[in-house]
């Protein structure tokens, strides 16, 4: 069993300096740049919802939920508090990084963007802009530190490994997880964009080969739509 590092320790990295000043002081300040950049979606959000709650609730209807039966959507409304919790953060996601309403030229994001009222910093809005950029994808959870971090490799791509520090979401994954996530480059590494896909081991091999005879623009949305499925049957 591996000790805890005390404040006062020599730092694990080999730096020479104590853990405070080395690595647990740059944890602590990713967090609190974490913690700003949330703030900005959380804002845009709000701003969003102030000013176009009409175009959400029409985009929701016509497009998260296209192709759902009755049935479904009411499995949906009636998921455990925590997947519905879970369900509302997804949704406001896609919403901004995929979404356009049909009454309007400009998509959400670009209406955030181009506003002024929201007085976003320059990350806060590197962090929205990557957030129409970057794509949803499969990932499965390699390494998972609770409290701190976990890694993933690209179901399908394989590739390297990407290491995300994530106090929060560490806790909720274990290794082999399959999740979808939408990753984002910040100053302080990869960061995931709030959103989380989780997939059951016994749904993944059925979602992959729909992925696989995908097209790369249909790829997210078909994630997406899979796991609203799961959710509506309270899987």
């Amino acid at each position: 069993m591996s000790l805890k590092v005390k404040r006062n320790d020599p730092c694990p990295c080999g730096s020479g300096k104590k853990y405070k000043r080395c690595c647990l002081h740059a944890a602590r300040e990713a967090q609190v740049a974490s913690a700003k950049r949330r703030e900005g979606v959380q804002k845009s959000l709000g701003w969003l919802n102030k000013h176009h709650a009409p175009q959400i609730e029409n985009w929701v209807e016509r497009v998260w939920l296209e192709g759902l039966t009755e049935q479904e959507r009411a499995g949906i409304a009636t998921a455990d508090a925590r997947i519905r919790g879970i369900h509302d953060v997804n949704l406001l996601e896609q919403l901004i990084a995929e979404g356009t309403f049909s009454d309007i030229e400009a998509s959400p994001l670009q209406l955030i963007l181009e506003t002024d009222e929201l007085a976003l910093d320059d990350e806060q809005r590197d962090f929205l802009t990557q957030l129409g950029h970057r794509p949803l994808r499969l990932y499965r959870v390699t390494a998972c530190s609770p409290g701190n971090s976990f890694s993933v490799c690209d179901v399908l791509d394989g590739g390297d490994q990407i290491t995300i520090m994530d106090a929060y979401a560490s806790r909720m994954l274990e290794d082999g997880d399959i999740i979808g996530l939408r990753l984002l480059h910040t100053p302080q590494g990869w960061e995931s964009s709030g959103a989380i896909y989780h997939i059951p081991e016994e749904f993944v091999d059925d979602l992959v080969a729909q992925l696989q005879q995908a097209e790369q623009h249909e790829y997210g949305w078909k994630l997406v739509r899979y796991w609203l499925r799961l959710v509506a049957a309270h899987v």
